[in-house]
């Protein structure tokens, strides 16, 4: 009866420290994805057409009754040897005060090269501390 009721209390411990480990992360396509305090998702997308249109689509999503604030800052660099430059005119600042956002930007790329997006959402509300998330993505053009 102690052997069974030894296995018993391991197994639940066992069931318990994966439920607990589990909901700190959830998985995406790419791996793991922190779990976050006042935000969902942070999804974007940067194209680059056959004209030299480069166009960042983003969407922003927190949680209803929890997101109060959502600030994405936006930009686009040029690489320039081993450095970046900003691109004129492509920088932008988004705030919203839903618990959701969705916006898209563009600018002209006046040349060919190797082009860097970058957004930074900074997410806050009463889950705690606010949460700031940076993506990047690059197009050669």
């Amino acid at each position: 009866m102690k052997m069974r009721n030894r296995i018993l209390s391991l197994t639940l411990l066992a069931i318990l420290m994966v439920s607990l480990a589990m909901s700190a992360f959830a998985t995406t396509e790419g791996g793991i994805t922190p779990y976050f305090n006042n935000m969902s998702t942070a999804e974007a997308t940067f194209i680059i057409d056959e004209n030299g249109i480069g166009t960042i689509t983003y969407t922003c999503r927190g949680y209803r009754g929890i997101t109060t604030s959502i600030v994405v800052d936006t930009k686009i660099e040029k690489q320039s040897g081993s450095s970046w430059v900003q691109v004129e005119g492509a920088s932008w600042t988004d705030r919203s005060t839903l618990y959701y956002c969705i916006n898209e930007h563009s600018v002209q790329l006046t040349e060919g090269g190797t082009y860097k997006a970058t957004l930074t959402y900074t997410v806050s509300g009463s889950g705690g501390a606010d949460d700031v998330i940076t993506r990047e993505i690059e197009k050669t053009y």
